[in-house]
């Protein structure tokens, strides 16, 4: 366990260091800026490099439930309040920030009722930041670009369906787990154009394996022992495990090898693609560092309104809610 969180760590603090606060670093210059007053700040840098302003746009998650009510009250000692044991019904709120406020006053909120078989997906993500955040900002700030932040969660970094992931691919073609995806380029400097569009599907329509979608480009490598992934041993030391480092490049085996392939390493998930084809960013803050999102002061204050007002009824939460997030 102790190895585990080592490594967790260390890729953290790797993403930090190689990606995120150089990303940061490189875009100070073209954030819009706006003092206490919520006055814009006047950048020279938007006009002498003749650069889109840039507006940080940060999103995030909340439940607030209908039995969640003061953590403390005054009572007399010898009295026990009486409350329900369970946080009863919830209502999942999914909304973006800017430096100024909520996106598009509050427009791009989704508010719904969760729970059972009711929960937020990364397709409702997508349909949100599809159908109301990326039109609510263009509204908003016309002529402005949108960094569009988010957490590290499974939820935000979905892909779609075909696209290029060395993890759901097989060795040989086909297979239970094998799907479609989508063709992908092959560097060659042999070849007039630099290189090549590769299909990853047989004339059959059967899914390519890793082994013959390395053979193609000639990456197979001969005279050696080529596992389809390599493994390390499990912090019970029992079985092995498939090697969380491998897709990250390499040639240790055949997803390192492919998954280091520029079809394979720049591929996007559904919520980056969606947004860079609208023409704004996106980043995603290091995982387990939720602090750094500022939004966290903002459902603060949303929890305090609730838990102050709570009737320990959902009928009575529903209404509560967008109260809640409107305070200022």
């Amino acid at each position: 366990m102790m190895a585990m969180r080592k490594s967790i760590s260390s890729s953290i603090k790797l993403y930090c260091d190689e990606e995120f606060l150089p990303r940061m670093a490189a875009y100070a210059n073209e954030f819009l800026l706006w003092d206490e007053n919520l006055q814009e700040i006047p950048n020279d840098n938007h006009l002498a490099d003749d650069k889109q302003p840039l507006i940080l746009v940060t999103q995030d998650e909340l439940i607030l439930n209908a039995n969640n009510g003061k953590h403390f009250i005054w009572i007399h000692p010898d009295h026990q309040p009486l409350r329900k044991k369970r946080r009863g019904q919830g209502l999942h709120v999914s909304d973006f920030l800017t430096p100024i406020g909520r996106l598009g006053h509050g427009d791009a909120c989704v508010i719904m009722k969760c729970g059972g078989d009711i929960w937020w997906t990364g397709d409702r993500l997508l349909d949100q930041v599809i159908e109301k955040a990326i039109p609510a900002f263009e509204a908003q700030f016309p002529g402005c670009k949108a960094l569009f932040a988010f957490d590290n969660s499974r939820n935000h970094c979905k892909f779609v369906t075909d696209a290029l992931r060395v993890s759901e691919m097989n060795l040989e073609p086909g297979g239970k787990s094998a799907r479609l995806m989508r063709d992908t380029y092959v560097l060659d400097i042999n070849h007039r154009a630099g290189g090549y569009i590769q299909s990853l599907q047989l004339p059959n329509g059967t899914p390519k394996g890793l082994r013959k979608v390395l053979l193609e480009p000639g990456l197979w490598p001969d005279n050696r022992r080529f596992l389809a992934q390599w493994s390390i041993k499990s912090t019970t030391g029992k079985s092995a495990k498939p090697n969380p480092r491998c897709p990250d490049g390499g040639s240790c085996c055949t997803r390192a090898l492919l998954g280091a392939q520029p079809g394979f390493r720049t591929q996007k998930n559904q919520n980056e693609e969606t947004i860079i084809k609208a023409a704004h960013e996106v980043i995603y803050y290091p995982a387990f560092h939720c602090e750094i999102n500022f939004i966290e002061y903002f459902w603060g204050a949303a929890k305090h309104y609730t838990h102050e007002r709570c009737e320990y009824d959902f009928e009575s939460l529903k209404p509560m809610v967008p109260e809640a997030l409107a305070i200022k």
